[in-house]
């Protein structure tokens, strides 16, 4: 697709000031859609694989790990963009450093084979498990904070907190990007931030983070002692 094509398409969507003081999103995804169908089918397909190992609302409670570790492997190795590749092994490393805290909340032990959540971090939190932040506190700042959240069962915050550390590093890809495929992916993905803010309903904060933990956990919950699966 022709880079005036991506400028076309990027300067036909209302532009998003922020996350938390929206209250709704800045276009409907119906309509969102209409204009993404511009895009290359080759794009499309490239942005749908990006969507649903970006978002846990696209994978579903009842995740297959196997074929998501094996999207992810064949994803990566498709992508020629490396700020595309980054964001997406950032995610998913993201996803599993959640799973891989609230495990050690529920005292399991040490992660081992086979791999139960895709990531470039999984070995080294195998390392690293007796560490109460992984060793990771670095890399992801918001570990701290979601240790606390998962003490205190502030599911409200540790959802604020996880939304927010996808956000800035957004923000992050966005500076080397304007008018271009990359660009059009990171509006998708604000976009998505800010549908799944604006739907967040407190009083449900409970059920929301046992659907984020589920998820994160994948079928690797079922394996859990005292598990009703």
């Amino acid at each position: 697709m022709a880079e005036n094509a991506y400028y076309t398409l990027l300067t036909s969507l209302p532009h998003i000031d922020s996350l938390f003081d929206s209250k709704i999103t800045p276009i409907s995804r119906l309509q969102l859609d209409r204009r993404l169908s511009m895009l290359s089918t080759e794009d499309r397909d490239t942005l749908i694989k990006v969507e649903q190992l970006m978002h846990w609302s696209h994978l579903g409670e009842d995740v297959n790990e196997a074929a998501l570790i094996r999207l992810a492997a064949r994803l990566s190795s498709e992508l020629t963009s490396d700020t595309l590749k980054d964001l997406v092994n950032w995610r998913l490393d993201m996803r599993t450093v959640v799973a891989a805290l609230r495990r050690k909340m529920r005292g399991a032990q040490a992660p081992g084979d086979p791999q139960w959540s895709y990531g470039s971090r999984y070995a080294y939190i195998r390392r690293n498990w007796s560490n109460p932040t992984l060793g990771l506190q670095h890399a992801f700042p918001w570990i701290p904070t979601v240790i606390e959240c998962l003490n205190k069962q502030d599911y409200l915050t540790l959802e604020k907190t996880l939304l927010e550390a996808v956000w800035r590093k957004l923000d992050d890809a966005s500076r080397k990007h304007s008018f271009d495929f990359e660009a059009v992916i990171i509006y998708v993905l604000r976009w998505s931030l800010v549908a799944r803010w604006t739907a967040y309903d407190g009083e449900q904060a409970m059920e929301r983070f046992r659907e984020l933990t589920d998820q994160a956990l994948g079928e690797f919950v079922k394996q859990l002692p005292g598990s009703a699966a």
